[in-house]
């Protein structure tokens, strides 16, 4: 291992450093995703670029290896509008930096260690990086959609009554569950109340609020 590595040149080394560590994180990623903890909770995200739009010129060029990129005009503006496709775009999330990260290293290692010249080598796996995060930034916009349309089904039940099926703690205790009838069909949902006694399964209750994928509940 020691000879392994004391035969890597510098750049290759700092290469590694970044696609071992990376890619161990991009595997417990994904197992953490599998297992189900890989859910969002914050409604506002830092990386959100809604409204904004970006517009890069430049001029790249490979002279003898070596890579240069001129002339770079970089502008953004936003207009406030969050329903075009790029508005809910999210680039610079924890998954898609680690995937950024994993695929660059990879590739440049493989052309640098397949013969072609450092300069090239480092900017296609940057493309690759790049097309790798803006790849993951669509399916995490996707699964967002999914999520927001999930929500809205279970706010449309704001109003409604149902029926205790588990009963419910009182002072906003977590473990109770209600049944009802939606659009989908016949749905469990889990509940809570803010009244000071608890509610017994078998009890008709009126849903007065959604919290996230519990609903809040009152006696009729």
């Amino acid at each position: 291992m020691y000879a392994w590595w004391e035969s890597l040149s510098g750049v290759l080394r700092v290469l590694y450093v970044i696609a071992i560590p990376s890619t161990l994180l991009l595997i417990v990623q994904t197992v953490m995703i599998v297992l189900g903890f890989g859910e969002h909770g914050a409604d506002a995200n830092p990386s959100d670029t809604s409204g904004i739009d970006f517009d890069v010129d430049a001029k790249m060029s490979v002279d003898g290896g070596d890579l240069s990129i001129d002339d770079v005009d970089f502008s953004a503006d936003g207009d406030g509008n969050v329903n075009s496709d790029f508005g809910t775009l999210r680039l610079f999330t924890l998954q898609g930096i680690i995937a950024f990260l994993t695929t660059f290293s990879w590739i440049s290692i493989c052309f640098v260690r397949g013969g072609m010249q450092l300069a090239p080598s480092l900017f296609l796996g940057i493309l690759a990086g790049a097309i790798m995060m803006y790849a993951v930034a669509k399916l995490l916009q996707a699964s967002s959609k999914l999520t927001e349309n999930g929500t809205f089904r279970i706010k449309s039940t704001i109003g409604e009554s149902a029926l205790v099926y588990v009963t419910i703690p009182e002072k906003g205790e977590n473990g109770g569950k209600v049944t009802l009838t939606m659009e989908s069909g016949f749905v469990e949902l889990s509940a809570v109340t803010e009244s000071d006694m608890p509610i017994p399964a078998g009890m008709t209750v009126r849903i007065t609020d959604v919290v996230g994928d519990t609903v809040v509940v009152e006696k009729v």
